[in-house]
């Protein structure tokens, strides 16, 4: 028996090698999609690259990635919130002392259920041990030693934008092809990883509460595609 299964070893290996072209050229299963569905706003950012930042400016929806050798940039662009990575920063205090943007964390509130704008308590960016940090937005996540993966508290925050206007967002997932409770059990890749969802809801200009942006036909469905 032995024998035999080791003829038809290497006839397969054999079979392969003259045919690897046939192999090479046949196509991969299509790509899953799963679907985070909800009813207000969400924004996806890359922030894949570990020595840069990808800038986010929340009203238009536009993105800067600037590296981080590069910090003098920080303050020449019209931005809201800094990524990289798992590290957040925002655009003022240490990072951008001309900056206006102001965090506070409200903790794991319901989100639709915040309504009114807060009036103060909206933190800037600091330093701490050389690294710009805000620290309402610090503890964003839990790390999960077993699988090493990073899971977001879905914490909600409310901030006031560097233009002035006001805004409550929370993030949904780190995970561009799983969701956060997919990975609690076993280990997502890196590649997968820094891929962050973010929900948002902006405020009207001088308004002191967040609109209801909960209608059907404005539901965003973010579409994650999975290997």
């Amino acid at each position: 028996m032995l024998l035999a299964a080791t003829l038809l070893f290497h006839t397969t290996l054999n079979y392969m090698e003259g045919n690897i072209e046939e192999f090479e050229t046949v196509p991969l299963p299509p790509k899953k999609i799963r679907k985070i569905s909800t009813l207000n706003p969400t924004i996806q950012v890359n922030a894949k690259e570990k020595n840069s930042w990808m800038l986010v400016e929340f009203t238009s929806g536009k993105t800067l990635k600037v590296p981080e050798a590069e910090t003098g940039k920080l303050n020449q662009a019209n931005w809201d919130l800094g990524f990289s990575r798992t590290k957040i920063i925002s655009n003022g205090g240490k990072t951008n002392p001309s900056g206006n943007t102001g965090i506070i964390n409200l903790g794991p509130v319901n989100f639709d259920g915040v309504k009114t704008i807060p009036e103060t308590g909206y933190v800037q960016d600091d330093r701490s041990l050389g690294n710009l940090i805000n620290k309402e937005l610090a503890g964003w996540y839990n790390y999960r030693t077993r699988t090493h993966n990073i899971e977001s508290k879905r914490n909600v925050y409310a901030l006031k934008l560097n233009n002035g206007t006001f805004m409550k967002m929370r993030i949904l997932n780190y995970y561009c092809g799983q969701k956060d409770q997919d990975c609690r059990s076993m280990m997502c890749s890196r590649e997968e990883a820094a891929c962050l969802t973010i929900e948002y809801v902006l405020a009207e200009p001088g308004s002191q509460t967040f609109p209801d942006t909960r209608l059907a036909n404005n539901t965003q469905s973010v579409e994650k595609i999975i290997d």
